[in-house]
């Protein structure tokens, strides 16, 4: 939540540089890996409520938004559904949930005027090759991420991210209006060496390798 606390005037920021549409009777805005909690109704809230102050300004008429929440089919929905804002006070929207991977079409061509993903990218299609072949160069034996891993693992988590993400900016490139506006957050290293990966490193390596084994050995 501070994190996306901090990033709010730089989304605003992109928002605000969007051209509007003034023709359009509704703004279609997709939430991409939203998840399940307070902090993807928070965003969605933000989205909106900056998008009708600028058509106020610009004493356009101000459209109806939609608003799709997407994440994997396993996503819980039942509780994000209930985190909607229900008063009258709150930004107006309809909401949907559409279930599914990012690195695949989600929506029809030219639908979405806006997209963003925080937090999400990261979070690969599947697990690179190699890494779990012990006779790989690349076999990353006892760890779940490349944080204290070897070169070649590294190496093999690069690729499939390199994979990933053309997978991803290719399928919003046939789904996004033209003049949309798409902010994606991403984690990121302090460190050039990639099995260095920091703090992010010690929560998705560390610990999470030290919860696995824990429940392996149980």
């Amino acid at each position: 939540a501070k994190h996306l606390q901090s990033l709010r005037p730089l989304l605003e920021e992109a928002l605000n540089n969007m051209e509007l549409p003034p023709s359009e009777s509704s703004l279609t805005i997709a939430d991409l890996g939203c998840s399940s909690g307070q902090n993807t109704v928070v965003i969605a809230n933000v989205i909106v409520t900056c998008l009708m102050n600028k058509y106020k300004l610009a004493s356009l008429n101000i459209p109806e938004f939609q608003v799709f929440f997407s994440d994997l089919s396993s996503n819980d929905f039942n509780t994000l559904f209930q985190l909607l804002p229900c008063s009258m006070e709150a930004p107006s929207y309809y909401a949907a949930g559409v279930p599914g991977s990012f690195y695949k079409r989600l929506f029809p061509r030219n639908t979405l005027n806006i997209v963003h993903s925080s937090f999400s990218l990261h979070w690969l299609s599947q697990v690179p090759d190699g890494v779990q072949d012990p006779k790989s160069l690349a076999w990353n034996k006892g760890r779940v991420f490349i944080h204290r891993g070897s070169v070649e693992a590294a190496n093999a988590y690069r690729l499939q991210f390199k994979s990933d993400f053309e997978d991803f900016l290719r399928a919003r490139s046939e789904e996004m209006k033209s003049g949309g506006c798409m902010f994606l957050v991403c984690l990121g290293r302090t460190f050039q060496d990639p099995t260095n990966q920091g703090g992010g490193g010690i929560l998705f390596g560390t610990y999470f390798e030290l919860a696995w084994n824990d429940l392996v050995e149980e």
